[in-house]
């Protein structure tokens, strides 16, 4: 490589490191993986992943059952992904499929297997020892900040796009 090919690299790499947004983003995704470990963690005993325990906490968190579209738009997973992990919870005992009449869609619903296991064994204390160090401030300004970079994202994805000729 040449004298000014490497120069040109080293800006370009210089300029990179010092990218806020890309700062950001690296310290997002740290956050989000060390928090998901903390949880992993956690709730290994109960011999469950945490895409189970999303559904859960979704479902716990809904008066009325969701359909497998909304589980697959709240997890940001594939239909067939979550499709198959809504199978294995079923075969657990932890959630049931119902169909209602006239409509041809899926709807998920916690069994009392399930609630139970939520509510009285998933504690989630390491979210709370981890977001505790927050004041109630610093909570609704992450929140905010948070939300804001989801639904951008979202909306740059075209995840909540309907076209205008559906009902």
């Amino acid at each position: 490589m040449n004298k000014k090919t490497q120069n040109e690299l080293g800006n370009i790499r210089t300029k990179k490191k010092n990218d806020p947004a890309v700062n950001l983003y690296i310290l997002l995704d740290q956050t989000d993986g060390i928090v998901t470990s903390a949880v992993e963690l956690e709730i290994k005993h109960l011999k469950m992943t945490q895409p189970q325990v999303r559904v859960l906490t979704m479902l716990s968190r809904q008066d009325d059952p969701a359909t497998l579209e909304e589980l697959a738009n709240w997890t940001l997973k594939e239909f067939n992904s979550v499709s198959t992990l809504i199978n294995r919870m079923e075969k657990k005992g932890l959630v049931k499929k119902i169909k209602k009449n006239g409509d041809l869609k899926t709807y998920v619903g916690l069994t009392g297997k399930g609630s139970d296991l939520y509510h009285n064994h998933v504690t989630e204390r390491s979210i709370h020892l981890i977001f505790d160090k927050l004041s109630a401030e610093e909570k609704k300004q992450l929140n905010s900040i948070l939300k804001k970079v989801r639904d951008t994202t979202r909306d740059i994805l075209g995840l909540d796009y309907r076209p205008p000729f559906l009902p």
